[in-house]
């Protein structure tokens, strides 16, 4: 019979994570904001594209799904955490504190992509994906956490 654990018992803290494998849609780098891409040579919705301007992505847009797990090149297989704690993505031109609701930022930091920033009101076409745990103490930063809300578009 295995033994019961709580979180932290042992002195160690195991947070909620969700992850799924989808195709990059051009270069994807750890920790970047990602959204769902438009090409579906491997079928609709399994392609991922980091959020910036270049991929017609607004800010806060509800096709972000998630951050990038590790990096790819284009047609690659990438690993995306699409729900649960995240340390890897970084904030884009301001510092975020605890406790705010955020979407990606594609006005961040000159020439970088895929950044986080606290998100505007929701409205049809904007939708926070995710609430700080752990604030981002500067802008361009990766310093901070993030709680990434399952929205249950992979399972």
């Amino acid at each position: 019979m295995a033994i019961f654990k709580l979180d932290g018992v042992d002195g160690v803290v195991s947070y909620p994570k969700k992850f799924v494998s989808l195709y990059a849609q051009g270069v994807i780098t750890k920790g970047d904001v990602v959204g769902i891409g438009t090409v579906v040579t491997k079928g609709a919705g399994l392609h991922v594209v980091v959020t910036d301007a270049t991929t017609a992505l607004t800010d806060g847009s509800i096709r972000v799904v998630g951050v990038a797990a590790e990096s790819a090149t284009d047609g690659d297989t990438v690993r995306i955490q699409v729900a649960g704690y995240n340390s890897d993505a970084t904030s884009g031109a301001a510092a975020i504190a605890v406790n705010l609701e955020v979407q990606f930022d594609i006005a961040s930091v000159a020439g970088k992509a895929g950044c986080l920033m606290a998100a505007a009101a929701p409205d049809a076409t904007h939708k926070p994906f995710g609430i700080v745990v752990e604030p981002y103490s500067a802008a361009d930063v990766s310093d901070g956490a993030i709680f990434i809300y399952d929205h249950g578009y992979y399972g």
